[in-house]
C-alpha cells in the first residue's frame, strides 16, 4: 500500500502529461482552418477529431494508470480509424503528426507482433498520404523513419517498464517474505525460550500440590521456585522481544538436571576433553532446552543422558533417554524450529526412536557457526 501510494504521483503527471500532449495537434488544424473550409469539412474534422482524442486519453489513461499497458481495443480501433478519417480534411500535414499517437498507442498491444504489425502498417501508409499530395520526397522521407524510432523508443520504454513492475512486485515479495520470516524466527524463539521454563513450573506446581498436605515448608520451597521460575520466564520473553535473548549452554545444562530431578528423572552430562567452542554454545544450548523439553512432556522416560563433544570440524550434543513416546513419533513446533536453527548454521539434526526402545536427538554444527 505504501509503495503504490508513492507512485501515485507519478501516475498523475504521466497521465496529465498525456492529456496535454494532443496540443500539438494545434498546427494542422490551424492550417486547416486558415483555408476557409466549407461546413462539411468542419463538421467531419471536429466528428473525426474528438474521437480522435477521446480514444488517445482513453488508452492512455488506462497504460498510465495502476495495471500498466493493458490494451482497451474499442480505443485503439477508433484511434487510428479516426486518424484515417482526417487525413481527407487535413492533408499531408496530418501525417506528420498522427504517427505520434497511433505508435504510442500501439505500444499498449500486448505482443511484441502484433505492436510490429500495426508501426509497420502505419509506416506504409504515410508515404501514400504524401504523394496523394504531390509532396516531393525531400519533405518527408524522414518521416517514416523518425516513426521507426519512435516505435523503437516506445518499445524500449514498455519493455522497461514492465522490468520496473516485476521488480517491485519482487521488492514487494520479499518485503513479505522478510516479515513472515521475522514472524517465524519470533515464534520459535517465544515457544523455545517458554517451553521449557513452562514445564518446569508445571512440574514445580504438581510436586508442591502433593506435599501440601505432607510438607508444608518443602511445598512452599517449591511454590517460592515456581514464582522464581515465572519471573526468569518473563525475563526471557522481555529479553526475547527486544532481541536480545542468548541462552547459556552451562545454564541450560544446570536447568536440566534440576527440572529432570523434579520429575524423577536421572540425568548422565558427559563431555569430551575438548570444550564446546563458544562460537557454537548459544545453538547447542537451544538444542539441550528444546531435549530436556521433549524428554519430560513425552518420553515418560526414567534416565537421560546428555553428550557433549567439540572437535576441530565440528561440535554436537546427544540426548537420548529409554522412554516411550507419548504421542508417537511426531516431530512437534519445537523440534522444527531447533532444525530451523541448525541448518541456517550448517549443521544437522537427527531425531527418532531407538531400535531397543527410546529417544535420541543429536545435533551437530561446525565450529565456525556463529
Amino acid at each position: 500500500m505504501l509503495e503504490e501510494s508513492a507512485r501515485r504521483p507519478g501516475r498523475r503527471a504521466a497521465r496529465a502529461g498525456s492529456i496535454i500532449w494532443p496540443l500539438v495537434l494545434a498546427g494542422p488544424l490551424w492550417a486547416f482552418v486558415i483555408n476557409d473550409p466549407g461546413p462539411a469539412k468542419v463538421a467531419w474534422s471536429l466528428v473525426a477529431l474528438s474521437a480522435f482524442v477521446t480514444c488517445w486519453i482513453r488508452l492512455m489513461w488506462q497504460a498510465l494508470g495502476v495495471h500498466g499497458m493493458t490494451p482497451v481495443p474499442w480505443a485503439l480501433v477508433g484511434l487510428c480509424a479516426s486518424a484515417l478519417a482526417l487525413f481527407p480534411v487535413l492533408g499531408y500535414l496530418w501525417a506528420y503528426y498522427f504517427f505520434l499517437f497511433v505508435v504510442s498507442a500501439l505500444a499498449t498491444l500486448p505482443r511484441i507482433r502484433d505492436f510490429t504489425v500495426g508501426v509497420s502498417l502505419t509506416v506504409l501508409v504515410e508515404p501514400v498520404a504524401f504523394w496523394t499530395e504531390d509532396v516531393p520526397l525531400r519533405d518527408f522521407w524522414w518521416v517514416p523513419v523518425a516513426t521507426l524510432v519512435q516505435a523503437a523508443l516506445v518499445h524500449a520504454f514498455r519493455t522497461m517498464g514492465r522490468m520496473l513492475h516485476e521488480l517491485n512486485l519482487a521488492r514487494a515479495e520479499t518485503a513479505r517474505l522478510a516479515v513472515d520470516n521475522e514472524r517465524l524466527r519470533f515464534a520459535r524463539d517465544l515457544h523455545d525460550t517458554l517451553g521449557h521454563t513452562l514445564t518446569s513450573i508445571v512440574i514445580r506446581s504438581q510436586l508442591a500440590a502433593r506435599l501440601a498436605r505432607s510438607d508444608a515448608d518443602q511445598a512452599a520451597q517449591e511454590m517460592a521456585d515456581v514464582e522464581r521460575v515465572a519471573r526468569q520466564a518473563l525475563d526471557d520473553v522481555r529479553d526475547t522481544v527486544t532481541g536480545y535473548r542468548a541462552v547459556s549452554l552451562p545454564g541450560e545444562l544446570d536447568n536440566a538436571r534440576s527440572t529432570l530431578a523434579l520429575a524423577g528423572i536421572d540425568l548422565d552430562v558427559s563431555s569430551t576433553a575438548t570444550p564446546v567452542p563458544v562460537a557454537v554454545q548459544s545453538l547447542l544450548a537451544w538444542a539441550v532446552r528444546e531435549g530436556t523439553t521433549n524428554v519430560l512432556r513425552h518420553s515418560r522416560a526414567a534416565r537421560c543422558s546428555i553428550r557433549l563433544w567439540a572437535d576441530p570440524v565440528e561440535a554436537g550434543v546427544e540426548i537420548c533417554d529409554d522412554g516411550r513416546l507419548a504421542n508417537g513419533h511426531r516431530p512437534g513446533y519445537g523440534l522444527t524450529g531447533l532444525t530451523e536453527r541448525v541448518t541456517a548454521a550448517g549443521g544437522t539434526l537427527d531425531a527418532g526412536p531407538l531400535a531397543g526402545g527410546g529417544y535420541r536427538m543429536c545435533a551437530r554444527v561446525p565450529v565456525e557457526a556463529t
